[in-house]
């Protein structure tokens, strides 16, 4: 796991850093949450656990009703970025227009998550649990294009699934733009698993998305926001605590998938919104700077961040691909 030490830039020297460490480390820890958007687990808490995601996948878990619908309405009701003082599951975005732009970013990126969610579920959808000779013993799972429409047809909700689509496609650019941002920062780092073949694949996989990435990085202009002083500055503290206040209702989730999967998420999207307005990375990485160097600065992403990042991403890369495939369906 990356070394979590504060970059320090007097001079001390080697007796007094020793002597110091204990409190350089808590130091460090508290800067590093300071410029948070989510709460992060304790990974060495005996509570923790470890589970591969690709024995988990993300698919509908029949986790519906009134306790599935609390915790949206929970996270809609901490974004106080709405326009109107109604509520439904999915805001109203009809009026969106009266907020300024920070807000009405907060509120996009919250709804798009919200709707590529919705998405994997629709497209991995439990269609029959029947385990019949020629079926699965876990069941048929697939597109539900009756839940996709239910969701998303503009008939169906009132004109509004249209709006909750291109917000999908806004969190991705977000995303997008904030691994562009950090690719100078994420191509310095070495990764570890254990297993010196997967190592090799993992850095040659990350090399070739961050330069795809890389090759046309203005997807969202983070620059034009939270600008206008002391008044800019306490909108982006809120902005900041809104958004750790979700990563804790995601803690509330009933179901433990969708657990999993909802506070992966939200990790991502919040280490995003780090990436993208602490402040740490808008200076250009050092070229030459050498991994020591590196780990040494106090711009940091913690294990967990990194990997809720990718992860993050690929969900909603995933999604945008599902919509095509939900298109085609229903054209037939």
């Amino acid at each position: 796991m990356m070394e979590n030490v504060l970059f320090v830039t007097a001079v001390y020297n080697l007796a007094q850093i020793k002597e110091s460490l204990d409190g350089f480390e808590r130091w460090a820890a508290h800067d590093s949450a300071q410029d948070s958007f989510c709460y992060l687990d304790d990974e060495s808490s005996v509570d923790s656990e470890y589970v591969d995601l690709l024995l988990n996948p993300e698919r509908y878990t029949g986790y519906v009703g009134p306790s599935a619908h609390r915790i949206w309405k929970s996270i809609y009701q901490e974004n106080c970025f709405k326009p109107t003082q109604s509520f439904r599951p999915y805001a109203d975005f009809r009026n969106i227009g009266e907020l300024c732009l920070e807000k009405r970013a907060f509120y996009r990126a919250i709804s798009g998550l919200h709707s590529s969610i919705n998405v994997h579920l629709a497209a991995h959808y439990l269609l029959s649990d029947k385990n019949g000779f020629a079926e699965s013993k876990d069941g048929v799972w697939g597109h539900n294009v009756e839940e996709f429409q239910r969701r998303f047809d503009p008939e169906l909700t009132g004109g509004e699934g249209p709006l909750r689509l291109k917000n999908l496609y806004f969190v991705y650019l977000l995303e997008l733009r904030a691994l562009a941002k950090a690719a100078p920062y994420l191509e310095s780092l070495e990764f570890y698993t254990g297993n010196e073949e997967i190592d090799s694949d993992v850095r040659k996989a990350v090399e070739d998305l961050l330069a795809v990435i890389q090759s046309f990085p203005e997807h969202f202009r983070e620059e034009t926001m939270f600008t206008g002083g002391l008044q800019a500055t306490k909108l982006k503290e809120e902005f900041r605590e809104h958004f750790r206040n979700i990563s804790r209702i995601m803690d509330c989730v009933g179901c433990d998938k969708c657990r999993l999967w909802g506070k992966l998420q939200v990790t991502g999207l919040g280490t995003a919104l780090k990436i993208l307005f602490s402040g740490n990375f808008d200076q250009p990485l050092d070229q030459q700077l050498n991994l020591s160097a590196v780990k040494q600065t106090k711009f940091q992403l913690s294990r967990g961040e990194i990997v809720s990042l990718f992860n993050a991403f690929g969900r909603l890369s995933r999604s945008i691909m599902e919509l095509d495939n939900f298109r085609q369906e229903i054209l037939r």
